[in-house]
């Protein structure tokens, strides 16, 4: 099974210092070649090193970021055609029941939709409404 990191799960194993042992039993669990990441998560963490102020913060952040880009480079998900295509049938879906989510998570749903992955993330709340599936590492009981 394939899981699509959501950017709360990224930042728990990359930059905590004493991330959730939940969260690492599972990751530990999962082959590597089962994690993805997509293409949104990776700007979210680049907006998020942009809006440290502190330098020293922000450095290691770049750091912990060029290791993501690393490690993850064979498995960075696009958005192509069919992802923009399943991100519009949530986006229709939401608004017709009155309910939003952000766009970055809607595009992140959206691609674990067009692939059949599943979204490890803390937001199960929000991303669970758009018709993906959902798994929460927080709660992980391995």
């Amino acid at each position: 099974m394939i899981h699509l990191l959501d950017t709360n799960v990224v930042a728990e194993l990359t930059t905590r210092l004493r991330p959730d042992p939940a969260v690492v039993a599972w990751a530990r669990s999962v082959p590597a070649p089962d994690l993805h990441l997509s293409v949104i998560t990776v700007a979210e963490i680049e907006a998020g090193i942009a809006a440290t102020p502190d330098p020293h913060r922000r450095s290691a952040f770049a750091r912990a970021l060029d290791g993501i880009r690393h490690e993850f480079r064979e498995r960075i998900a696009p958005i192509g055609e069919p992802e923009a295509l399943a991100y519009l049938a949530v986006h229709r879906r939401l608004k017709a029941t009155g309910l939003g989510i952000d766009p970055p998570d809607a595009l992140i749903a959206a691609t674990a939709i067009a692939n059949g992955w599943t979204v490890a993330s803390r937001n199960v709340k929000h991303l669970a409404r758009t018709g993906a599936a959902v798994l929460n590492p927080w709660e992980f009981r391995g």
